[in-house]
């Protein structure tokens, strides 16, 4: 998952001029009942004029996958559902049916810039792994769970969101995307502290489909470049003949790992990221402990 700040987002949106595109679409729909507001909003897509905004935020990176983005194959996804929002009554299981817990979604949040995400159509799309040996169905689509069992509660119609309480992680909170991790086979793993947190993770896994083959094979192929560079790197610290020559490859080993975290451009930098948390941690690669310190936090 990539964070996007939110800032950067209202400020690009504000200097697009969406505002008037917004209050437009709500006089628009001034005296409409709410068929007739859904009709609208369904006829009318414009927060896709929004789409090369967020290709930038992301550098034509999926928010919720981090996978490129080729020609098409994006659209805006409305983290809360406009038309509908529903959960599984159990993600885990296959069979498990679908309660809904908005029958007609989020809708006076259709033209509301925070409420939009770019998003892969893989991850928006409800669909079965075409790769993998299942026949489920993950994708986000209109699903929206909440967490109701203690202080949260589903917003009324047009009520201020604030009194919920989302399940599935959000790119615009650097908490959110800090909970989420990956193995050395490239699968989407928790780093939560706690079972609700981890909760969070899997459930987040499921509905954005994170768990995608594709998207595995793919991780995998990062972890293994960035698992190359540092054991590389490693090679070169262990036969320095001096402290000096020791030094000159740690600050070797720092920019070549800096590019796979920091290159804009580069898909998966939370899987690169991964890598080096658990390499830092081993035996012999103290010194990688002291990149994560500087450039990872």
């Amino acid at each position: 998952m990539r964070y996007i700040d939110r800032n950067k987002f209202r400020e690009k949106v504000e200097t697009f001029g969406w505002e008037v595109v917004r209050q437009a679409q709500i006089n628009a729909m001034e005296g409409f009942n709410l068929l007739q507001k859904k009709n609208h909003i369904n006829n009318n897509p414009l927060w896709n004029q929004l789409q090369p905004i967020m290709l930038t935020l992301s550098n034509n990176k999926c928010w919720y996958s981090e996978a490129p983005i080729g020609n098409s194959d994006f659209e805006v996804d409305h983290f809360r559902p406009k038309g509908k929002s529903k959960q599984k009554n159990d993600f885990k299981d296959p069979n498990s049916k679908s309660t809904i817990l908005k029958e007609n979604g989020y809708w006076w949040l259709a033209y509301e810039w925070s409420n939009y995400r770019l998003s892969g159509g893989l991850a928006n799309k409800i669909r079965r792994d075409r790769l993998g040996d299942c026949e489920e169905t993950h994708g986000k689509g209109d699903y929206f769970p909440l967490d109701c069992n203690d202080v949260g509660r589903i917003a009324d119609d047009e009520e201020n969101i604030n009194c919920e309480i989302p399940i599935l992680l959000d790119p615009f909170s650097q908490e959110d995307v800090s909970l989420l991790a990956f193995d050395s086979n490239g699968e989407a793993i928790s780093a939560g502290l706690n079972d609700y947190e981890n909760e969070r993770v899997l459930q987040s896994i499921f509905y954005y489909h994170l768990d995608l083959e594709q998207l595995n094979k793919e991780r995998l192929m990062c972890w293994k470049d960035c698992e190359r560079e540092i054991l590389e790197i490693k090679e070169l610290i262990d036969s320095a003949p001096d402290e000096r020559a020791r030094r000159l490859a740690v600050a070797s080993c720092f920019r070549r790992l800096m590019d796979y975290v920091k290159n804009p451009d580069r898909p998966y930098s939370s899987t690169v990221k991964s890598c080096v948390r658990f390499y830092s941690k081993l035996e012999g690669f103290n010194w990688l402990d002291r990149f994560v310190t500087t450039i990872l936090i």
